[in-house]
Parts: structure tokens; sequence; C-alpha cells
């Protein structure tokens, strides 16, 4: 697995012409990690071979604002809180919301919009609008739960706990960009580990790497498995009729 992460995400950087590239995969049940891949890569055991910059595993150390990926977040927050349903609609502006000195736009100009279909379109307008409706503590709680702004514990050097500022300082354009993941930072970890939560049907796993400790005579010294963190969001009770 770790093989066939590494040769699909070096060929994706390759057709892109990317700089770099960054791959994980990850077990929802469990939290066991399968395969952790970057581009550029190094060998740590030829150091001098790749350049400094290139000596550390940025999926564990790297935080980076998560743009869109975080409106998954968002949505699951507004949904539990009970403020909305994934039928419940909203005006997106047409593509364009003034929030003080401030305009945001979607890529899109899109009108009315049910809080499914703005995850559908990405409309960050629309993340702001049901963000707005359940509250900046809310909205932070959950992130919180979800694990954003502290280390997952996994067993590798150098995580980073990446940043959510505190509700009581966000401004109401604050809290609106960070429903669309601007003013936060994760790590790619953190955003696997998350997203595994809402497909583990809102339960939040630790993340691992080693699975067993042997002496060398192949004895077990000490093992590892699952180990369950907390429930994030619960299953929701009703039944959505599909869009068409």
């Amino acid at each position: 697995i770790q093989y066939i992460a590494e040769k699909a995400l070096a060929e994706t950087v390759k057709e892109f012409s990317a700089k770099s590239g960054m791959a994980i995969v990850m077990v929802p049940k469990t939290g066991a990690i399968l395969a952790l891949a970057q581009v550029p890569l190094f060998n740590p055991n030829a150091l001098k071979r790749s350049h400094r910059k290139f000596w550390r595993n940025r999926i564990i150390t790297d935080p980076f604002e998560p743009g869109s990926t975080m409106k998954i977040f968002s949505a699951a927050a507004a949904i539990e809180s009970g403020s909305s349903s994934p039928s419940s609609i909203f005006f997106c502006e047409n593509g364009a919301y003034k929030m003080g000195r401030h305009v945001i736009h979607d890529t899109h100009e899109h009108g009315w919009l049910s809080l499914q279909q703005i995850i559908k379109y990405s409309s960050n307008i629309g993340a702001i609008k049901f963000s707005a409706i359940m509250g900046h503590e809310y909205l932070s709680r959950t992130l919180q739960n979800f694990g954003f702004g502290s280390k997952t514990g996994i067993d590798c050097p150098g995580e980073t706990a990446g940043s959510l500022p505190p509700f009581k300082r966000w401004t109401k354009v604050d809290a609106g960009t960070i429903s669309f993941g601007q003013g936060v930072s994760v790590s790619a970890l953190q955003l696997i580990v998350a997203t595994s939560a809402v497909a583990n049907k809102g339960i939040l796993m630790k993340p691992y790497v080693v699975q067993a400790i042997t002496d060398h005579n192949g004895r077990l010294i000490k093992s590892f498995g699952p180990r369950r963190i907390r429930r994030v969001i619960s299953i929701p009770k009703f039944k959505e009729p599909p869009l068409i």
C-alpha cells in the first residue's frame, strides 16, 4: 500500500507539474495508518543526497490552510447543532456577499442552495450563512472535537498542532472565513483523522503507525491497536429525500 501510494502520488505530481504532494491511507474504523507518502522524497539513511529542507515528514510537521475541505466539518457542525439539515436552504447572493468592508466571493454564481448543495458546489457564501446560524462557539467546539488545534498523538516525532484561534476573538468575518477553511491551519494528518471520523459514523480514532514491537527472536514485546478518542457527531435520525 505504501508503494502504491508513493507511485500514484509521484505520477500525479509530475502530471500536474506540482512542486510537492502528500498522500495518506488510513483505516477509519481503527485509526491504522497504512501509507504516508510525500514528494519530494528523502532517504533518512542517506541524508546528504537530498536538501536539508526535505528532511521531515511534511504530513506530520507542516501546517497549512485547509481551504474548502473545512466545509465538511462546518456542515457536520451545523447538522449536529440542529440549526440546519441537509435540505435547509440558503441564499448564496449570486456569488458576491458583502461583510463589513469585505466582499466574499464564490467561484460560480449561485442563488438558493440547500446545505447539501452548498457542499456539492463548494459555496463559501453558503458556508458563512449556515455557520452564522449555529454560532461561533458551537462551530469552534465542534472543530476542536474533530481534533483541529491539537496534536493527534500519533507515534511520529515533530507533530504540529496547527492553529485554531479562540472563538471569543473571532469577528463576524473571522467566523465566516474559518467556516470555509481560511484563518486556521491544519496538518494533512489532522485532515484525514477528522474526515475518517465522519466515515466512522462520528467516532474519532487515534492514528497509529506501529502495530507491534518484537525482539530479535520475534517475540512480542508490545502491541498497539485501535483507540477511540471520542464521539464527535451523532448519526442523523432523519432521512432526507434525494435532490433532483
